[in-house]
């Protein structure tokens, strides 16, 4: 008799997501987390003055792209989506700027300020996806919430192909496969704005555009077409509970302050179970289950839950050598008095109604030099990176009158160097004296530069280091955000690494034992882990084939576009806020 026809370890969101599928389909879940609450990277919480909430992890949320909004209910669980009806705003110096909108002529005129050669490079790109409409979604839905396989790299190299041939490329789909996303943008487009937009979304999903075998990534994103991207009414943390409620409500149980400290196999080397660390609520004790899911990233699932005796020598030494060392970030919150008022939106006012944007990376080669210094452990000499401006789609998340913001730049793990000076790598995030308020006063500068006005709207800030992210959550090896790095040899058919898994996207060489975390595409919002995890454990239970669990992806985002409430903070700058801290 077992305690659980599944026990998931980890209650982050996309283990959530897997046990609230499971516990739907009518298995007994069990859910064990070593924190007090769900939802590590999915956070919600005033760091200092009350009534300014800020998010210190997961910002931007895409479940909208995902089949568990509508399989699971998400919305008729708490979860309300809020966004501004200009997606994406990148600026520039001189007062430039190029912003991505849900009204497509409202991007094309921006592009065309910039460059008709770029606008029609554009426009040919989203014709060629409208006319190849059946395609354009099914390879989206497969490459992200599939797994990964031959026959989907041909279909998709076949697809590229024919529009790479449209946009008159010498580039086969079978190269744009090898190549970088910045090697692809500076053949498509030949103004610098054109082509350092996709590059810089690039980024913000956590793939940096210099790592090959993300020359696909960045001809889709320089189609400019619609993106899923949110906020939700009350912070991030709004998944988080909508999933939690969720698993509630179909039967499912999460244990809190109960750290795994092992995973249990049996005679034939099956995962059976869990053992509890000594510091759970219930100390050492084991839990019996048909299967197991580890939302735990790659190397503490493998070599502190299982251990080398188990998995052996070879694989201990090649997880040993997986790499968590990008993407990393520097985040500087604020607590804001006003909207910051963009320079550039002195020549295209829906800069202010965006509330996600980029600074910094002018050109390519710019964006070429900073990644390959983080590459090698250098701080770039100075930030670039994306800002989030979450008040503007919903003005809960700050007093009356107020905003937040985030705004972030990568950086090595492990800092070596910046502007000349030696640093002591991991250690630099000791003191923040050493680097982190440092690098925090030069964002804020250029933020200043982008939006002057800026610091004098600041009524205090809180600087999260790489450092900070694993101490909040010890999975997330080096500060590492989506479970690891999505370089080639982690990418794809090869992620987290070959031999893994075995016969599908989550199925490891552990019979009994899935991965809900590391795993393809990689660790996120869009919840396709998670969701891939679920969809693997249910078809080797015999309960995968059930009515309401029928939902593509994309299907509730494209229904339900019209209905997400949008720029309810746009254009509140409002009366002055409150003090400043010690005022």
């Amino acid at each position: 008799m077992t305690d659980f026809d599944a026990v998931v370890v980890g209650g982050g969101i996309n283990g959530l997501t897997t046990a609230a599928y499971l516990a739907r389909a009518g298995l007994s879940v069990g859910v064990f987390e070593s924190r007090g609450q769900c939802g590590a990277h999915c956070d919600t919480v005033e760091l200092g003055l009350p009534g300014f909430l800020h998010n210190p992890h997961a910002v931007w949320l895409v479940p909208a792209m995902s089949p568990a909004m509508a399989d699971l209910d998400l919305a008729g669980f708490g979860l309300e989506l809020r966004g501004t009806d200009v997606l994406f705003a990148k600026t520039f110096p001189g007062g430039g700027s190029v912003v991505q909108a849900l009204d497509p002529t409202v991007t094309d005129a921006s592009l065309r300020g910039v460059s008709e050669h770029d606008a029609e490079a554009a426009a040919t790109i989203g014709a060629y996806l409208g006319e190849h409409l059946d395609d354009t979604l099914e390879l989206t839905r497969r490459g992200l919430y599939g797994a990964p396989s031959a026959a989907l790299l041909d279909r998709t190299a076949s697809f590229h192909g024919g529009l790479l041939e449209r946009l008159g490329l010498p580039v086969s789909g079978d190269d744009l496969l090898r190549m970088t996303g910045l090697e692809l943008l500076g053949l498509l487009f030949e103004s610098e704005e054109a082509r350092t937009t996709p590059a810089a979304l690039g980024e913000f999903t956590g793939q940096w555009p210099s790592h090959r075998r993300l020359g696909p990534l960045a001809l889709s994103l320089a189609g400019f077409q619609l993106m899923a991207v949110h906020t939700a009414r009350g912070g991030s943390h709004a998944l988080t509970h909508a999933l939690v409620r969720c698993l509630l409500a179909h039967g499912g149980e999460i244990h809190g302050t109960s750290p795994v400290e092992r995973i249990l196999t049996d005679g034939d080397g099956r995962a059976s179970g869990v053992r509890l660390g000594p510091h759970a609520a219930s100390p050492g004790a084991e839990v019996t289950a048909r299967v197991v899911v580890s939302n735990l990233t790659l190397a503490p699932t493998f070599l502190d839950l299982l251990g080398e005796e188990r998995i052996g020598a070879a694989r201990a030494r090649a997880v040993k050598a997986f790499n968590y060392d990008d993407p990393q970030l520097l985040a500087v919150m604020y607590a804001l008095a006003g909207d910051p008022q963009f320079a550039a939106a002195k020549r295209d006012p829906a800069v202010q109604r965006s509330w996600v944007g980029y600074y910094g990376g002018e050109t390519l080669d710019v964006m070429r030099a900073a990644f390959s210094d983080l590459a090698t452990g250098i701080v770039p000499p100075e930030p670039m990176g994306g800002w989030f401006l979450p008040t503007r789609a919903d003005p809960t998340q700050a007093p009356a009158g107020c905003h937040t913001a985030y705004v972030w730049t990568s950086v090595p793990p492990c800092p070596r160097r910046w502007r000349g000076e030696a640093l002591a790598g991991w250690d630099a995030w000791t003191d923040p004296a050493d680097l982190a308020e440092p690098l925090a006063d030069a964002v804020t500068a250029r933020m200043e530069a982008e939006a002057p006005g800026f610091s004098d709207l600041v009524i205090e800030r809180h600087v999260m280091t790489p450092r900070h992210q694993e101490m909040n959550n010890p999975s997330a090896i080096r500060g590492n955000m989506i479970g690891g790095s999505a370089i080639p040899e982690q990418y794809g058919e090869n992620r987290p690494l070959p031999g893994i898994v075995t016969g599908g996207a989550s199925r490891t060489f552990v019979p009994g034992l899935y991965l809900s975390n590391s795993i393809h595409p990689y660790g996120a919002t869009h919840l396709a882990s998670g969701y891939l995890a679920a969809c693997e454990v249910a078809e080797d239970l015999g309960c995968r084939d059930v009515e309401w669990w029928r939902s593509e992806p994309l299907d509730w985002f494209l229904a339900n576009l019209g209905s997400i409430p949008l720029n309810l903070g746009v254009g509140d700058a409002g009366p002055p806020g409150p003090p400043a801290a010690g005022a």
